[in-house]
């Protein structure tokens, strides 16, 4: 028994440092990405800032695209888990909202968002092309995890128009919340709190 517990604590411990060596490296990644420009940041140059071999560095990311657009793929997971949680109303775009809302408020399984790396990463996307395509392929892939989702809930095929409209609607509307977030910015980034209120808001608009 003593040994068994022994195991857990060590795998615990192990899985810890995996995360904190992940999330290391994307906040290295990001600055040095940011500073001085995607093309002219090495691995080498992020791995040596993370304090880690850039062997270690392809044991988390296959490339340096990867490693930047860390913040979309965890918001893919989050919002898979998050949705996972939401009641089953009838009422998908709520749900898919209040999903929204949970992830920002770090109520979420898998933690809250750093929304000062989203921003970031977006900087990086506009003037580095390799990370844009990576992006807008990312992008796809967080519509159609979205949409199983939502089909799965609905208990529909996945390319059911229904679907369709629903995962639309709700991305339109995180659009229109980020854009208003966004624009009532003042000198400083804006808290997840801040943001979870205008997506709430947003979705109240739409309600009326």
């Amino acid at each position: 028994l003593v040994q068994a517990a022994t195991g857990q604590v060590r795998a615990g411990l192990r899985e810890r440092k995996k995360v904190q060596t992940r999330d290391r490296l994307i906040a290295a990644a990001l600055k040095l990405c940011d500073e001085q420009g995607f093309e002219a940041t090495t691995v080498d140059q992020i791995s040596d800032a993370a304090d880690i071999s850039p062997r270690t560095f392809n044991r988390y990311f296959a490339t340096k695209e990867d490693v930047v657009l860390a913040p979309a793929e965890d918001m893919i997971v989050a919002m898979a888990d998050s949705l996972d949680a939401q009641p089953r109303t009838g009422n998908e775009i709520e749900a898919l909202i209040n999903a929204q809302v949970q992830i920002l408020g770090g109520r979420c399984p898998v933690g809250s968002v750093d929304l000062s790396r989203f921003e970031t990463m977006n900087r990086i996307i506009q003037n580095a092309p390799a990370v844009n395509a990576r992006g807008m392929e990312l992008s796809d892939r967080k519509f159609r995890s979205i949409s199983d989702k939502v089909a799965e809930r609905m208990e529909v095929p996945a390319d059911d128009a229904r679907v369709r409209v629903i995962v639309s609607v709700f991305m339109s509307l995180m659009h229109i919340s980020l854009d208003t977030w966004r624009c009532g910015q003042v000198g400083s980034m804006a808290d997840s709190t801040v943001a979870a209120d205008t997506l709430k808001a947003t979705y109240q608009t739409f309600r009326e």
